[in-house]
């Protein structure tokens, strides 16, 4: 186990806030009842959780998920969530930093949609702080039929150390058919770089 530290991830999910809010509220729309899913690890991918449990979408669904902090939140104030849905928690190892499970071992061949966080997103691709979420993205794009990607402003045109899906293979999928759509929030700084990343052929949806 790599060291938890809750408090760090709430001063995380803290950051840009209202922005993440306005994210997993947009993000609803694209749940719909009965539906099969996977919510990934990240403070914004928390908000979402959230904001399920508080819909009325929430009814009927399968969900895995490897972010123990919905886990967590749900335990804590919406225990419905476990009544009335397929909860199912991923194995693996538990990192602190996101308090999520890395190495992950997924007990399914598909999944239609997955629901992902990521720390930076720009021409270059989808990137990651660490080598633990490389591996988990790898691991769930090659699963999923759509991609969800939640990212708040100030995560688009950054570039982090390590790729977790680099734009030639983001072009791969899009050209056999997978589905990538980014939620995010349209600002001055990053309104070029999302039209690029628009004509690889993510799907904008600004909030």
């Amino acid at each position: 186990m790599k060291g938890i530290s809750l408090s760090s991830f709430e001063n995380r999910k803290k950051t840009n806030k209202e922005e993440k809010e306005r994210i997993a509220k947009k993000v609803l729309e694209f749940i719909h009842r009965g539906n099969t899913l996977f919510l990934g690890a990240g403070s914004t991918v928390t908000y979402v959780a959230e904001a399920l449990a508080n819909s009325r979408k929430h009814f009927m669904l399968k969900i895995w998920t490897n972010n123990l902090a919905v886990i967590n939140l749900w335990l804590q104030k919406y225990e419905k969530m476990f009544i009335e849905n397929f909860v199912g928690v991923v194995g693996g190892e538990v990192m602190g930093k996101n308090l999520s499970v890395v190495n992950i071992l997924l007990p399914f061949h598909n999944l239609p949609l997955a629901i992902i966080g990521t720390p930076g997103i720009s021409t270059h691709g989808i990137t990651a702080d660490d080598v633990y979420t490389v591996q988990q993205v790898e691991s769930l794009i090659k699963k999923v039929e759509e991609v969800i990607i939640c990212a708040d402003s100030s995560k688009i045109g950054r570039e982090c150390t390590y790729i977790a899906r680099s734009i030639r293979m983001i072009k791969r999928d899009v050209k056999i058919g997978k589905k990538y759509r980014l939620v995010t929030i349209e600002c001055e700084e990053n309104k070029e770089e999302l039209e690029k990343l628009a004509q690889i052929g993510f799907e904008i949806i600004k909030v």
